[in-house]
């Protein structure tokens, strides 16, 4: 083993997916594009146009997806040097997909892939757009010992990361390629799990996501929510949320709650409950149960 590899991590960004893709094929892997086919208008034309001689498989197919089938993404084989690939690169499309290298047959990949499509969350289960180089990227890079669970019988995934520069995943790291292909049963789906790590994986989007479902938890209920002069809604959870982010709540019932409690007790809220928001790191569990009995008991705003 070379000094180079033994330094090299499971999760790198590179500045040329070139040697990445040609090394695997050295090796002994397939590559497989996995695309998006709205990334792109063009995008379904050039996968045909590239790839006249080889099957292109429906990842959606036989899954608790398949109604959206026409939303699918498509699987099918390339080369280091395919056209496709410069296009992709000329173009580039965001959230377009990503390159898998594997010496597993491509059935136990697609079966590995369509197991992931559902994930288990602390509600309901969800979709993880696995299909999304971007969203496993920034899963390995944050949660990297759960790169070997998420890539499965895929030896090495190479995509462009949600900062837009290249990633390169290795299932194992510096002992790449090292260990032969075990064959292995998918898990029943859904069988991965999502969890608070996860969701602060994806810090940046949660504000967006969390006023969204805070207005619709806040207009599912009788009386609508009391507003103060001059402001809407989404623009007041928006601020509210941050305030609440920027006191250390994370948890979704948290937020909402607090949001809640900034309707009941006006701007003021929490100065005027300063405890349990005062401690650092706060202490979530206990600022719940306080905000839980305001909501409870109600209130009128300052």
């Amino acid at each position: 083993m070379d000094n180079a590899s033994a330094r090299r991590p499971m999760y790198r960004i590179v500045e040329d997916v070139g040697p990445c893709l040609r090394e695997a094929e050295d090796k002994g892997c397939a590559l497989w594009l996995v695309l998006d086919p709205f990334c792109h208008a063009l995008a379904l034309a050039r996968l045909y146009e590239y790839n006249q001689s080889g099957d292109i498989v429906e990842l959606f197919r036989n899954t608790p997806l398949e109604q959206s089938r026409k939303a699918s993404p498509r699987v099918a084989a390339i080369g280091s040097e395919s056209p496709l690939l410069h296009w992709l690169s000329e173009a580039d499309p965001r959230n377009w997909g990503m390159i898998l290298a594997s010496d597993a047959p491509l059935e136990e990949i697609l079966a590995h892939l369509r197991s992931l499509l559902l994930v288990r969350t602390d509600e309901d289960d969800a979709i993880l757009q696995v299909w999304d180089g971007s969203v496993l990227s920034r899963i390995c890079r944050t949660l990297p010992e759960e790169i070997p669970v998420l890539l499965g019988p895929v030896r090495r995934v190479v995509t462009r990361s949600h900062i837009r520069s290249w990633a390169c995943i290795d299932r194992d790291g510096e002992r790449f390629m090292e260990a032969p292909h075990s064959p292995s049963q998918p898990l029943p789906c859904p069988w991965y799990r999502i969890t608070e790590r996860h969701e602060r994986a994806f810090h940046d989007q949660r504000p967006a996501t969390l006023t969204h479902n805070i207005i619709e938890a806040l207009l599912q209920g009788q009386p609508g929510p009391v507003l103060p002069p001059t402001e809407r809604l989404q623009t007041f959870v928006a601020r509210h949320v941050e305030r609440g982010l920027g006191l250390g709540l994370w948890r979704a019932e948290a937020l909402e709650l607090f949001v809640r409690c900034c309707l009941l007790r006006g701007e003021s809220f929490p100065e005027m409950q300063p405890v349990p928001f005062s401690r650092h790191p706060i202490d979530e569990d206990t600022a719940i149960s306080a905000m839980r009995r305001i909501v409870n008991q109600g209130g009128s705003r300052d």
